[in-house]
């Protein structure tokens, strides 16, 4: 049972923090009620078409510069639509996309919610084998050109009949925007830089390129639009797959599931208008539905940009002046690096078109954030930065810091910073490991009941149920903290742990914040190798406050000593290495890349008696566990 509920005065509660709901009180009077009030018998499509037509005076997608009314985008989803008719698409099937944005896989994903379909946006880090299972029930795909060796094998089996090719320069006017396009055309994803523009994909046969597909649609005269089926799957979302042992997931959304998200995030009352930069990849619900979905049903503009690295980040932003712009605090930490080196020259960059700059997908640590509206401020933006924090499961958002929190809630002694309040529509609660709820302010797992839900996993539903209890509540597999006033702050993973030899768990992540503690530590990831008596061999890899000016011995012995007052007898830092300003970030997910940490085996440093040692760690062939050695 859940321990005695106090107030702050000491007076007794009655009342859980989930039952409390205290974070409404941030809305609107009746927000969760208007939240969770959906249409009947509307599609995600039939809920954008009307918004597109109410702001029709507004540009739907920009592409390089090239602006699509939403007259004509409208115009492209039926096209689409028809070309899918045409091809035998039926109700219910499933078409996966393997592509980043571009303006025609827009107005794809429209068409086949029009008509009943589900579209699959593939992880762009997929396996052949993840590819062959995840598509086995599909007999049309898309593909974009510049990916297609990594999935030829795939799509070249019989079971496809159709697979429709995009390519880079779709969706562009003329000739002369294709060849300014091509020149600034990057690939989006470091490893696929290579692929660009040797595209090996036959003409002929099973391969229809866009430009030819579209002509299929004269073909089809019948009626376009599916009757709405209630609870119907809509949209497939890949997720990076660390709640679930980075097996590739698909969660699915229905209509209603997403609808319930848009209708969320009206309540949150930022400033809607102007452009939002869309660069990030649909195969993340954040993406798709923040980036895409959201911005056209509250009459933005989307830059369709499908060049994803950190180093074209600041040249997007500075470039396209958006007003609304989502990603990770790794990428925001590169941006605001260039915008000191920037202002060093005397060349003070001018940041006051944001209305809605958020960091979401990972935060950041309360120093960065600092040090991030420090810089905004010297800029002119007139907003801060603003956290939240979302998942596919839930088609999108979890939490989002309201525009009157961000300078009136109170700085808090917390390794991490607020990921905002919970979106109006959702219940949460975060719990022990027996499944009760714990009071605020208290460490837990976070549990998600609502109407944006996830229907399940896509082909998984032994997952689906392990997932989501039979009373409706989503296990994220998040530990998180909400405090009095409703606000959210996550930890780490539930899972993120080693099993010590008596049984019980310690957390990584947990070690990690231990060494923030230390002045001289910026950031921080602990990596555990199991070794083969059973236990492990703990590394740290840190950032230095002041790389340049520190004796990294000394610093080194003085986390050692740190940690064996807060580690168990049995667990100890094995060694260290430094990076030079921050981790590097996943290509594909955007956040910082601790996966490519784990494959890191040499160059680590312990101080011993002697000195600083050399360590290096050794996988064993054909074994799931790891040695040392120490020079």
């Amino acid at each position: 049972m859940i321990k005695e509920l106090r107030n702050n005065n000491g007076s007794i509660r009655t009342k859980k923090p989930s039952e409390e709901m205290v974070w409404l009180k941030h809305y609107e009077p009746g927000a969760y009620e208007k939240a969770n009030n959906i249409p009947k018998h509307a599609t995600l499509w039939d809920v954008l078409e009307q918004k597109l037509y109410e702001y029709s005076e507004i540009t739907a997608l920009e592409y390089f510069k090239n602006g699509i009314s939403r007259t004509d985008f409208i115009k492209s989803v039926y096209v689409w639509a028809r070309a899918f008719k045409s091809l035998g698409v039926e109700e219910n099937e499933v078409v996966p996309i393997y592509s980043p944005f571009f303006p025609d896989i827009c107005g794809m994903v429209c068409a086949l919610n029009m008509i009943g379909a589900v579209t699959y946006f593939l992880k762009l880090e997929i396996s052949p084998e993840a590819l062959e299972e995840e598509t086995a029930n599909s007999k049309i795909a898309v593909v974009y050109d510049g990916m297609w060796k990594n999935v030829r094998e795939v799509f070249f089996l019989d079971r496809f009949k159709k697979i429709l090719v995009a390519t880079s320069a779709d969706g562009m006017a003329n000739n002369t925007l294709i060849c300014k396009m091509k020149r600034k055309m990057v690939s989006f994803i470091s490893y696929f830089q290579a692929l660009k523009n040797r595209s090996v994909i036959p003409h002929t046969g099973k391969f229809i390129w866009l430009a030819e597909a579209k002509t299929i649609s004269d073909y089809y005269t019948g009626k376009i639009k599916a009757t709405f089926v209630e609870d119907r799957e809509a949209f497939i979302t890949s997720s990076s797959g660390t709640s679930i042992g980075g097996i590739v997931k698909g969660t699915i959304a229905t209509n209603e599931s997403a609808i319930a998200q848009l209708l969320q995030g009206t309540y949150v009352e930022y400033p809607v208008g102007g452009k939002c930069l869309t660069n990030l990849p649909p195969t993340a619900a954040t993406s798709l539905n923040g980036l895409f979905f959201s911005a056209l049903y509250h009459g933005m503009t989307c830059i369709i940009e499908p060049r994803l690295s950190e180093q074209n980040f600041y040249d997007q932003i500075m470039n396209y002046k958006p007003q609304v712009a989502i990603l990770t605090g790794a990428f925001w930490e590169t941006f605001f690096r260039t915008i000191e080196r920037e202002i060093k020259k005397g060349k003070k960059p001018n940041l006051s078109f944001f209305t809605v700059p958020i960091i979401g997908g990972e935060g950041s640590t309360p120093e960065d954030k600092a040090w991030f509206d420090n810089l905004m401020n010297e800029c002119g933006s007139p907003v801060p930065m603003i956290s939240g924090c979302g998942m596919s499961e839930v088609f999108s958002v979890i939490s989002v810091e309201k525009p009157e929190m961000i300078t009136t809630v109170p700085p808090q002694k917390r390794p991490v910073i607020s990921v905002g309040i919970p979106y109006p529509g959702i219940e949460i609660k975060i719990v022990d490991k027996a499944g009760d709820e714990l009071d605020y302010n208290e460490l837990g797992e976070l549990w998600i009941r609502g109407k944006s839900l996830m229907k399940g996993y896509y082909g998984k539903p032994e997952l689906t149920d392990k997932a989501i209890a039979k009373d409706g509540w989503l296990h994220t597999g998040d530990i998180y903290e909400i405090d009095e006033d409703g606000v959210l702050y996550i930890y780490g993973r539930k899972d993120d742990k080693i099993l010590l030899s008596d049984g019980t768990d310690f957390q990584l992540w947990k070690i990690a914040y231990q060494i923030r503690t230390d002045e001289d530590i910026k950031y921080c990831f602990v990596n555990a190798y199991p070794l083969k008596d059973g236990t492990y061999s703990l590394v740290a890899h840190v950032v230095f406050e002041n790389s340049l000016n520190c004796n990294k011995e000394d610093i080194y012995r003085r986390l050692d000593s740190m940690l064996s007052n807060f580690l168990p007898d049995n667990l100890w830092i094995s060694g260290y290495m430094d990076h030079k300003t921050t981790f590097s970030a996943s290509p594909t997910t955007a956040k910082k890349d601790r996966n490519d940490l784990m494959k890191t085996f040499l160059g680590y440093l312990k101080p011993s008696v002697n000195g600083m040692r050399s360590l290096s760690i050794i996988k064993n062939d054909h074994e799931d566990y790891y040695s040392l050695k120490y020079f």
